[in-house]
């Protein structure tokens, strides 16, 4: 028996009953990013479908087996099992949809490679790490100043006149 759902922002969830084992895969998937986190619980064979219900900060999944009833929190990036969960019958339960025992538990694939960005005039590339500005405009710098003491320096000036430290040109 293997199920999945999808969990919104949190991402897609499936799970998976294997001999005595509770298998559950969360992954999250934006731009630029990829997550996959998976546990596994020995939780002893399912009797029934499990439950999913969404709380204010995560779901809890509620699984019913021949040893005992589990209580799985996911949250964000983590899957833990609970003792007492609240009262669920208070949350909106979230539909489970059956799937082919391996179909959703395969590793994700890689992203793709990052394309430069650019914004106006201006481009960004990632790889190799560069960077550029097309049409930019000169300026002339008509006053210098001693980055030690902040006085003016005249132009072609080396050292600032008045704490002698060597000025950048």
């Amino acid at each position: 028996m293997a199920y999945s759902a999808n969990l919104g922002s949190y991402g897609q969830l499936a799970i998976a009953n294997r001999e005595e084992q509770t298998q559950i895969n969360l992954s999250m998937s934006i731009p630029g990013q990829q997550q996959s986190q998976s546990s596994s619980f020995s939780t002893g064979k399912w009797l029934s479908k499990p439950k999913l219900f969404q709380l204010k900060q995560g779901f809890v999944l509620a699984i019913n087996t021949t040893q005992n009833s589990h209580y799985i929190l996911i949250q964000q990036n983590s899957i833990s099992t609970i003792e007492s969960p609240p009262e669920l019958n208070r949350y909106p339960q979230i539909d489970l949809t059956a799937i082919a025992q391996e179909s959703n538990f395969a590793p994700m694939q890689p992203m793709q490679p990052m394309q430069p960005l650019r914004m106006g005039n201006m481009s960004m590339q990632m790889g190799n790490m560069s960077m550029s500005l097309n049409n930019q405009s000169k300026t002339s710098i008509s006053k210098q100043f001693c980055s030690q003491c902040g006085k003016e320096a005249q132009l072609g000036d080396r050292f600032c006149r008045s704490c002698g430290h060597e000025l950048n040109n």
